[in-house]
């Protein structure tokens, strides 16, 4: 936990916090203990006899993302408090980071880090409480970049891209019914990314069918399976000092629209979501299967998106840019 409480300080941040004072946990009121994290962020711990809910462990890299984004708000005047109640949220839920305008309260983002896995159903819930309480949701996929094994560049983009990203179902709902976009903050060098999912191959496998007597059927082959992935852009990297955070409402597939937040970052005009996608992956039949294309949607046409290796820097310095002068028209 980043939060306690003492007999006269309901809210203390374990960033503020001393040694030698009491503290207890706001939810349960137990006594928690102070660590300050010498190599670690500090926080507040229940003794292990402790069945309170809010004494689940967070991992190291989810307590520093939470202290990382409050510090980086609060540079740029907004209000910031760590792990807020929400009323009406199944299971006593509490908000990660609830950011507002020291002059607007009613205007509230709630920015959830996500690092675990969860179902559809919880990240639709929560979101829907959030409505209720008239409150916009930001979901951060927190992710250790490091762990990506096979990264490239887009040099007409100047963006990093991902083939063949294992989205997990929460993220593309968030990305598909929250404006099209997915935020990302990288664990290894606490920095901040756009991405988009790009519905990338179908694949389908022959399989010979058969007929009521176990016999083949009159047709040949049809298709049996289908497997479907989506590439990843990266838009980044981005200080958190540099972005401005901005609220509003989408529309997603099912038509229902939703309150939501996000990013702004430099030099980019304000927006209100549904993005516009610039990248598209276009199929071609060929005798021996699909022929894939990439391409990017540049000073109003579509054009080849060639992809190259990052650098060995790419999680720090931003790819290089090509012009579209040098790339042929379709």
């Amino acid at each position: 936990m980043l939060t306690a409480r003492t007999e006269t300080e309901p809210y203390v941040e374990a960033a503020t916090a001393r040694r030698g004072k009491a503290y207890v946990c706001r939810v349960c009121g137990a006594p928690v203990v102070f660590k300050p994290g010498r190599t670690r962020t500090a926080h507040f711990a229940h003794r292990p006899d402790s069945g309170c809910a809010q004494g689940a462990l967070m991992s190291p890299a989810h307590l520093r993302a939470q202290e990382h984004l409050a510090a980086g708000l609060r540079a740029r005047g907004l209000s910031v408090a760590l792990e807020a109640p929400l009323p009406g949220a199944a299971g006593d839920r509490r908000i990660d980071v609830l950011v507002w305008p020291p002059d607007r309260s009613g205007a509230r983002v709630a920015i959830e880090v996500q690092a675990s896995d969860i179902t559809v159903g919880v990240i639709e819930a929560r979101t829907a409480s959030y409505e209720q309480a008239g409150v916009a949701p930001l979901w951060l996929r927190l992710l250790d970049f490091g762990a990506l094994k096979v990264v490239q560049t887009l040099p007409l983009r100047a963006t990093v891209w991902i083939e063949r990203y294992p989205a997990r179902s929460w993220e593309r709902w968030a990305h598909d019914h929250l404006g099209g976009r997915l935020w990302f903050l990288d664990s290894g060098a606490d920095r901040l990314w756009r991405g988009l999912f790009v519905a990338a191959h179908r694949r389908r496998d022959r399989g010979l069918m058969k007929g009521g007597s176990g016999e083949p059927s009159t047709r040949a082959a049809d298709w049996t399976a289908v497997d479907r992935w989506v590439d990843l852009e990266l838009e980044g990297p981005f200080d958190l000092a540099g972005l401005k955070l901005r609220r509003g409402v989408a529309a997603g597939p099912d038509g229902r629209r939703r309150p939501c937040a996000w990013f702004v970052p430099p030099g980019e005009e304000q927006q209100s979501p549904p993005f516009e996608a610039p990248l598209r992956v276009r199929f071609e039949a060929e005798r021996l299967g699909d022929s894939r294309h990439l391409e990017a949607r540049l000073e109003g046409r579509w054009v080849p998106a060639a992809s190259d290796g990052a650098r060995s820097d790419w999680r720090t310095v931003r790819p290089a840019a090509r012009s579209l002068l040098a790339t042929p028209r379709r």
